[in-house]
């Protein structure tokens, strides 16, 4: 049964899962197939660089394409341009769309992100996916070049790690970053974390709705494996880089080979792509491999074969050393019926339960990781952990929850700065 249909309702986002498999590409592809199935008119429109024109593949015919031309990008602003941001109100007029549901200002930039939410009577909410608007370091709060976790952004702190930048530089890009969420209706964090956090750097934890992002596809959890003799598994899925943790996970492979006994009881399955990471990064991961017999590189998969492949597994790690926010590859965890063992921070140890639906392990702590994958390898504790898994929500409750977080904006908001 269809739901009451109201305005027209645009998803726009930064990149097409058909060219890039992030985290908030493919909640904001979700969320529109989600406002699809409920029978609603919805439309998706990916803002992106011209040179991912050839590589798009658009399944639905409310699917649309912004082009970026070359060397437009503002990394430290994000200022945009205007000729985007009136090709992107001209769609949005043009579709007869009420609901603008962002999912990121890359490459739309700032300027298109002010002028879309200020149409005539349209209401707008943005979802922060990461910290980018708090963050220059790619939106990771990791400091540079140290790689330590960051606890709290401020000019000062900014300037430390950037120092090409000055401290009014830094201030006036968060004015100008909250100048132009002004008006936005509200804000979606996929974590009460992330919530948090936003709400130190300025925003008003009022206007932050908390909705955690779906999965395309559910279906019955695996049971757990049968091992009978044979090793513990510990699968990896995602991008191969050092923020992911896979340094803290290739110290604790050094450790688990000092111990013979422990060796021979488990495996260490690494999935995802190391493509573009640093010479040194790869030659590290692929000695690894070669050295030790319990850790193998299984190299990139289709997103169709990770459950499947965690269905192999008795475990999922996830080592991360930065915050995280919502990471999908926990929700595709618990969707498969595998508990996980993740850092003790931020979105991770938000959505892992330490004790009831995983394990937590302190942050870049290979004697620590090792130590929670030992401790994992108890079928009494595994048996409990498997029966605490929650159930992740689909595209469609997550899009029901998003048409009441519309519904709730009884008018655009005016956020001010921070006093």
């Amino acid at each position: 049964m269809a739901e009451a249909a109201g305005p027209r309702l645009a998803v726009v986002t930064h990149a097409h899962p058909s060219i890039s498999r992030g985290g908030s590409e493919i909640a904001a592809y979700t969320l529109y197939r989600g406002l699809l199935a409920l029978g609603l008119p919805a439309i998706h429109v990916t803002v992106t660089p011209e040179e991912n024109e050839a590589r798009l593949e658009l399944a639905t015919p409310g699917e649309h394409v912004l082009l970026v031309p070359a060397g437009r990008q503002d990394a430290f602003y994000n200022a945009g341009t205007p000729g985007l941001a009136m090709d992107l109100a001209a769609l949005l007029r043009r579709e007869g769309v009420g609901r603008i549901s962002f999912h990121h200002y890359l490459h739309l930039g700032l300027a298109g992100l002010r002028l879309a939410a200020a149409l005539p009577g349209v209401t707008s909410l943005l979802t922060l996916h990461e910290y980018a608007a708090i963050c220059l370091r790619d939106g990771q709060m990791v400091t540079r070049p140290q790689h330590a976790l960051c606890y709290g952004a401020s000019p000062s702190a900014c300037a430390t790690c950037f120092p090409e930048h000055d401290l009014s530089q830094f201030a006036l890009r968060r004015d100008r970053f909250l100048n132009a969420f002004a008006g936005l209706g509200g804000f979606v964090a996929p974590s009460r974390f992330l919530a948090a956090r936003y709400a130190e750097w300025g925003l008003d934890p009022r206007r932050i709705t908390v909705i955690e992002n779906g999965l395309p596809r559910l279906a019955a959890p695996l049971p757990p494996r049968h091992r009978g003799q044979g090793r513990w598994v510990f699968g990896y899925f995602g991008q191969l880089n050092p923020y992911k943790g896979i340094d803290t996970l290739l110290a604790a492979a050094e450790l688990i080979a000092a111990r013979r006994e422990l060796a021979a009881r488990l495996a260490i399955r690494l999935h995802g792509t190391i493509i573009g990471q640093p010479e040194g990064f790869r030659e590290a991961l692929e000695a690894a491999a070669r050295r030790h017999p319990f850790l193998s590189f299984a190299g990139p998969y289709p997103n169709e074969a990770v459950r499947p492949l965690m269905g192999e597994c008795d475990y999922v790690l996830v080592p991360s050393r930065w915050w995280e926010n919502s990471p999908v590859v926990i929700q595709e965890a618990f969707a498969a019926g595998r508990p996980v063992i993740c850092s003790d921070i931020g979105g991770m140890a938000e959505k892992v339960e330490d004790g009831v639906s995983g394990l937590h392990a302190r942050v870049g702590d290979p004697a620590e990781l090792v130590a929670a994958m030992e401790r994992a390898m108890d079928p009494d504790l595994a048996a409990r952990l498997s029966a605490g898994l929650p159930r992740p929500c689909d595209g469609e409750e997550m899009a029901r929850r998003y048409l009441a977080a519309f519904a709730a904006l009884s008018q655009p908001a005016r956020l001010a700065l921070a006093s």
